[in-house]
């Protein structure tokens, strides 16, 4: 079992900057445009709450805001968002008059373009990352400087992070709500619904004036009750995965705090199925339920890992921090190539 690794990371947002790599959509040359596409970039929010405050600055629906991924709140991340509506810059400076000052904000950088089709979930090439890793002892940072910097290749298990199953704080049930809505237990989904930090403002009201739970959970935008559905299949992607790697490799079991145990391979390089396939669930917004789905993903996920200079940690005494950058595909987790890299460090 793997000891407490010695390092701290997202202690504050800016150490943790994102950068989405879009697949841009076609821009409208000859006729009118439907859509505007704009840059965004915010920190101490998720995705989901910066897409409710669109919709209702600028009165729109729900099926009129679209991003192609979700981003955490402890960062500072930018991504290309589409709204079914001609926005001129004088709404730009409008809504950034509103939401864009302060520690915790979005703002709209700039308009891309304008088209006739939103942008699409999970549409894009993937995330560059720059993180700075903190709170190292000296042999723990230069350990880590001189193991990125005589390995640049690097190859990791395509787990799913804990940030997929709640927010920072917890609780991390996400994927449980998920599993309800997969059983239609609307009553379980509203229980655990009422436990995290997302609740919408008129949620407990609504639940105390009725019964029918499907009814009230039905007012939740269907991305986040798509998004629930998916933590579950994250769930049960990572159990399914880990057992692959503990079948295929010469493997150790660690402990991944609001995850769980999961097996890495023990040697570097290893040899590992690419892909595979995973029994889940697809959620169905028309018939608002879930359907069986089996669905596929990379088992291996490969990144160029840079640094930068290693240098001391003015937020923690006696301490070194060091800058790392590298890209990833959609859906997988700079949190967990990190946690990985320290578990091959420290055995």
């Amino acid at each position: 079992m793997s000891q407490p690794m010695s390092y701290n990371i997202k202690c504050k947002n800016e150490d943790f900057q994102v950068m989405e790599v879009p697949l841009m959509p076609s821009l409208a040359s000859k006729k009118p445009p439907l859509f505007t596409y704009f840059w965004l970039q915010k920190s101490g929010f998720t995705t989901f709450d910066i897409l409710d405050c669109i919709k209702s600055f600028f009165k729109l629906k729900f099926e009129d805001i679209a991003s192609q991924g979700l981003k955490d709140e402890d960062a500072i991340t930018e991504q290309l968002i589409s709204v079914k509506k001609i926005l001129s810059e004088r709404d730009i400076t409008a809504f950034n008059k509103k939401y864009g000052a302060g520690n915790k904000y979005f703002r709209i950088k700039y308009i891309t373009g304008y088209g006739r089709e939103p942008v699409k979930e999970r549409m894009l090439h993937g995330n560059s990352f720059r993180i700075v890793v903190r709170n190292m002892k000296n042999n723990v940072a230069n350990n880590l400087l001189n193991y990125l910097s005589s390995h640049r290749h690097h190859h990791f298990i395509n787990y799913y992070d804990n940030q997929r199953f709640g927010m920072p704080g917890g609780p991390y049930n996400t994927h449980l709500i998920g599993e309800a809505i997969v059983k239609r237990d609307w009553k379980v989904v509203c229980d655990h619904i009422k436990i995290t930090n997302s609740i919408p403002p008129d949620f407990l009201t609504k639940l105390k004036n009725t019964t029918d739970y499907k009814k009230v959970f039905k007012t939740i935008s269907p991305k986040k009750v798509s998004f629930f559905v998916s933590a579950y299949n994250s769930f049960l992607w990572d159990n399914q995965t880990s057992s692959l790697v503990k079948k295929s490799t010469k493997s150790k079991k660690h402990w991944f705090k609001n995850v769980g145990h999961l097996y890495l391979p023990a040697e570097q390089p290893f040899q590992c199925p690419h892909t595979f396939e995973v029994d889940g669930y697809e959620f169905m917004r028309e018939k608002f339920l879930a359907k069986r789905q089996v669905y596929n993903r990379n088992v291996v996920v490969a990144t160029i890992i840079y640094t930068h200079d290693l240098e001391n940690d003015e937020l923690h005494g006696n301490k070194k921090k060091l800058t790392i950058s590298f890209f990833l595909p959609p859906g997988s987790y700079a949190t967990m190539v990190i946690k990985q890299i320290f578990e091959r460090i420290n055995h």
